[in-house]
């Protein structure tokens, strides 16, 4: 339903003259790519978490960044210095040191680590096809492309799931909890995220947008320490520091 409003929003920008969304003229291959792709990516990565346990989720998500280099170098001819490909490894080793320290053991099954690993090939997929649509496209218009294929494929699987009863697709919109997440998730995250995220890869390298994406683990969490009360430890502060140092050093190079 987050994807469902946000199209709504973004269309009503659209139609309100505000913003555009223009094909004529353009490659929309790498932008169809791009949308394509996200669907499966939450698909994989969620279906991969439920079938492992946080540690090994978290640690193969970390190595998102080094995935994400190796196909810029193959795909885009993109090539990083040596200090960006030495420092990339330490975001890495930050987000595995504070997921394997939060976490709770379980059971890893063989089908959660194809999911997980499916997940980051996808991932690394959709940062070169954002990053080559970036020449035509607005960071606006791949958002709304993004939301758009999201909107229509999760809103076909819940018709699936619910054998077509819009009453029941309609009903957590009575619960203002549900609604007040709703919100937060259209306008923060299928939004503003998306926004942010697809501005900064037409103005960076996949290189540094992907040793960037670790970050999201540090933001979850402190996240956790501070709204839902959950304990921290001095490996989760050493664990942020390699992150930050890592990124640093990264960014600190040219594209």
């Amino acid at each position: 339903m987050r994807f469902l409003a946000s199209w709504v929003i973004m269309t009503a920008l659209i139609w309100s003259g505000k913003k555009s969304f223009s094909l004529k003229g353009k490659n929309f291959r790498p932008l169809l790519a791009l949308a394509l792709l996200e669907p499966p990516y939450y698909f994989f990565e969620s279906y991969g978490v439920y079938y492992s346990n946080a540690t090994f989720a978290g640690t193969v998500m970390a190595f998102a960044p080094v995935v994400g280099i190796l196909a810029a170098m193959l795909f885009l001819g993109e090539k990083p210095t040596r200090r960006q490909k030495i420092f990339s490894l330490l975001p890495t080793a930050g987000v595995i040191i504070i997921t394997s320290v939060g976490s709770s053991m379980g059971i890893v099954k063989p089908l959660g680590a194809i999911f997980l690993f499916a997940s980051q090939i996808v991932a690394a997929g959709m940062k070169l096809y954002n990053k080559k649509s970036s020449e035509e496209f607005s960071s606006f218009e791949r958002t709304y492309a993004i939301v758009v294929a999201n909107a229509i494929i999760f809103t076909i699987k819940s018709m699936i799931d619910l054998h077509g009863d819009v009453r029941a697709y309609a009903a957590p919109l009575g619960n203002p909890e549900y609604v007040f997440a709703l919100v937060v998730l259209c306008l923060f995250c299928s939004i503003a995220a998306n926004l942010l995220v697809n501005y900064a890869c037409g103005m960076m390298s996949v290189t540094r947008i992907s040793t960037f994406s670790t970050i999201a683990t540090i933001c979850s969490a402190f996240g956790g320490v501070i709204f839902l009360g959950e304990p921290i430890t001095w490996m989760t502060f050493f664990g942020s520091t390699i992150i930050i140092i890592g990124i640093w050093q990264v960014t600190r190079d040219a594209s």
